[in-house]
């Protein structure tokens, strides 16, 4: 996997309009997954995210097609709890379209952060180069309202939140190299603030979460003098402010992909390490930083085996945190990866110590990327290059969005 694993989103580029394929039944079962789906065509297709909705789960990502991988377009499908399908949407245009983030909203619908090339069909008023794209549904998958965000150069989102409106984070190249990006928007989709944070060279937000009194931005910072990554963690005020920031690393690349807000104001910082002074078991591994309000590290913990472990969610249940990435490694603190690359989860109490392990894959890559719990029961989202589960015959894609439910320990 390539160190700017920020960049992972955008490497999958391709589409064209076809039927989806969902298929079910885990080859090598694990008596904890309650069920699992693929979804996918002929080309490669891949879940970045997914929300609980009143009566479903939806799921969002990138589809692409096998003969035109320059053509890509947004995926959307809403699963029931027991894993049917509800409805499919693929959404796009001339350009490259994908969804990276969905998150529910209060009103029982969701909001879906995108990328979107193209100005024209079904997308308009978008200014040039790459922009974000905001699509606002109810709970059934209706369509209240959409908008681009962006300028003439590049812009990304690759999180979201709703807090009175919605804020999301990502990139944008407006000013020459990759800069953190932060906007706000009101429930209508009208931009209330946008802010943009950088360094001399490249940096880019992955993570968002609500604060006390403004919100947690993570992601990575590389400075022009620097030949390796940091992991940048930002405090910004509710109207978008700095407050203080704080740079987390080595010697080598290091990255935050998610935060939480944790109940004494201060939060928890999940990455991926390449560095020996943060990465303890193997090439790159887990790791885990607790901060207090002021940015003040509390405790650091690494977690993985002896090859690549890379970190992307964190999420709070009822007695700890699950952390989900995928595993490279042979064994990760002594369970047994099953194929190529493994959904990893981890579960740890609130001070950080290892509660259990669950690798869960086939013979080739499986890659995780989302994840959240319902609190007897966690789904997982990502991708499958696995042909040898079952049912796989039945998909000619080069790569299938597998999401999977599995039982909460």
């Amino acid at each position: 996997m390539s160190r700017s694993g920020w960049l992972v989103n955008l490497l999958f580029i391709a589409g064209i309009f076809a039927a989806f394929l969902v298929s079910a039944t885990y080859r090598k079962r694990d008596e904890d997954v309650l069920w699992s789906r693929f979804v996918g065509k002929t080309g490669r297709d891949i879940a970045y995210d997914l929300a609980r909705v009143d009566d479903g789960i939806v799921i969002v990502g990138w589809t692409s097609s096998r003969k035109i991988p320059s053509d890509q377009n947004v995926m959307m499908l809403k699963l029931s709890k027991s894993g049917k399908l509800l409805w499919n949407k693929e959404l796009g245009s001339t350009g490259t379209e994908g969804a990276n983030c969905v998150e529910r909203t209060q009103d029982g619908g969701f909001i879906v952060a995108a990328i979107s090339s193209s100005n024209d069909g079904e997308i308009s008023a978008q200014f040039g180069g790459q922009d974000v794209w905001l699509l606002k549904y109810d709970a059934h998958g209706n369509l209240q309202w959409k908008s681009c965000y962006g300028t003439q150069a590049y812009e990304s989102a690759l999180d979201l939140l709703e807090d009175d409106g919605y804020v999301f984070v990502g990139y944008t190249t407006k000013a020459g190299n990759e800069d953190v990006w932060a906007v706000k928007v009101d429930e209508d989709g009208n931009i209330v603030w946008e802010r943009s944070f950088g360094s001399s060279g490249w940096d880019s937000a992955i993570g968002v979460d609500r604060a006390t009194d403004g919100y947690y931005i993570v992601g990575l910072t590389k400075p022009a003098e620097n030949g390796s990554t940091d992991m940048w963690v930002l405090k910004v005020s509710k109207s978008g402010d700095l407050v203080w920031q704080k740079r987390l690393g080595g010697d080598d690349w290091d990255q935050a992909s998610d935060v939480l807000t944790t109940d004494d104001g201060g939060c928890l910082v999940l990455g991926t390490s390449w560095s020996k002074e943060m990465s303890l078991f193997g090439k790159a591994d887990f790791v885990l930083i607790k901060l207090d309000a002021s940015g003040e590290i509390e405790f650091q913990k690494a977690y993985g085996g002896a090859r690549d472990d890379i970190a992307q969610k964190i999420i709070k249940v009822e007695d700890g945190y699950l952390l989900v990435g995928t595993t490279w490694s042979d064994t990760v603190h002594g369970v047994e990866k099953q194929g190529g690359g493994d959904y990893l989860v981890l579960k740890i109490d609130e001070n950080g110590e290892p509660m259990w392990v669950k690798c869960l894959g086939a013979l080739l890559d499986d890659v995780a990327y989302a994840v959240f719990s319902d609190g007897e029961s966690y789904y997982l989202a990502g991708v499958s290059y696995s042909r040898s589960f079952a049912l796989r015959s039945r998909s000619h894609g080069e790569g299938d969005a597998l999401v999977l439910r599995v039982r909460l320990k």
